[in-house]
C-alpha cells in the first residue's frame, strides 16, 4: 500500500455550513498528538488524535443524527493513497472525504452541485403554485419562441420573461408592451396548447390577457 505524507479533508461546518478542503499533513502531528480542524467561522469542525505511532482517529459531531462520532484508522488507512469516506455511524450517511486532493476536490464538488439542485428545487416548488404546471408551460412558450410565433405589435421580438407564482409575464423591451400567461390549472396549459402565436399589443397590455385570466 503505497503512503502519502499528506491527505485533505472536505468537511462541511455544522456551524455556518461551509464545505471546506483542509490540507493535512503528517508533519502536523510532531510533538502532538491532537490536531483541530476549524472552520473559516472560527467553529472546531472535527478533531483528528494520533493514539500511537501507528494509530489515529477523528472526532467529530453528524450534523445527521447531531451525536458525536469517533472513527479509529490505521496509519496505513489514513495515509493511504485512495479517498476515505466519513460517515455517520447511525445510518451510514456520508459526511465529508479524506485523502488525495484531486479526488475530494471532485467528490466536494459534486456535492456542492448535488446541493445547489436541491437547493433550487425546493425554492422552485416553494414559490409556484403549481411547479409541474409552470414547467409544461414554459415548455410551450419555448416551442412557440422557436417557431418565430412570440413577437410584438411593434415589431420586436426581444422579449423578457418573468415568472411570477401563478402566471408568466411577457414584455417587449423596445415598447413595453405586456401580456400574461396563466400557468396555474390544466386549463391554463391546454389553452396555451392551441396557440400558434403570441403577438403582444404595442405599448399596452395584450388582449390575450382578458383571454387567459
Amino acid at each position: 500500500m503505497l503512503l502519502q505524507c499528506n491527505a485533505t479533508l472536505a468537511w462541511r461546518c455544522p456551524l455556518c455550513g461551509e464545505l471546506e478542503l483542509n490540507q493535512i499533513s503528517i508533519f502536523d502531528f510532531s510533538g502532538k498528538n491532537r490536531l483541530e480542524i476549524k472552520c473559516g467561522c472560527g467553529y472546531t469542525k472535527l478533531v483528528f488524535g494520533k493514539s500511537s505511532s501507528k494509530k489515529y482517529w477523528l472526532e467529530y459531531i453528524c450534523v445527521v443524527c447531531e451525536s458525536t462520532h469517533r472513527v479509529s484508522l490505521t496509519q496505513g488507512e489514513f495515509w493511504a493513497n485512495r479517498v476515505k469516506k466519513i460517515k455517520c455511524l447511525d445510518n451510514g450517511a456520508e459526511l465529508g472525504y479524506l485523502g488525495p486532493y484531486d479526488d475530494v476536490k471532485r467528490l466536494a464538488d459534486q456535492e456542492e452541485e448535488y446541493l445547489k439542485l436541491m437547493i433550487d428545487k425546493l425554492e422552485f416548488e416553494d414559490y409556484f403554485n403549481n411547479p409541474e404546471i409552470m414547467l409544461s408551460v414554459l415548455n410551450e412558450l419555448h416551442d412557440i419562441a422557436e417557431a418565430n410565433g412570440l413577437v410584438c405589435q411593434c415589431g420586436s421580438s426581444d422579449i423578457d420573461i418573468d415568472m411570477l407564482p401563478r402566471e408568466i409575464r411577457l414584455t417587449c423591451n423596445r415598447c413595453h408592451g405586456v401580456t400574461r400567461i396563466s400557468a396555474e390549472t390544466k386549463e391554463d396549459l391546454a389553452f396555451l396548447r392551441k396557440i400558434k402565436q403570441i403577438k403582444i399589443l404595442e405599448g399596452v397590455v395584450s388582449a390575450l390577457e382578458g383571454i387567459n385570466l
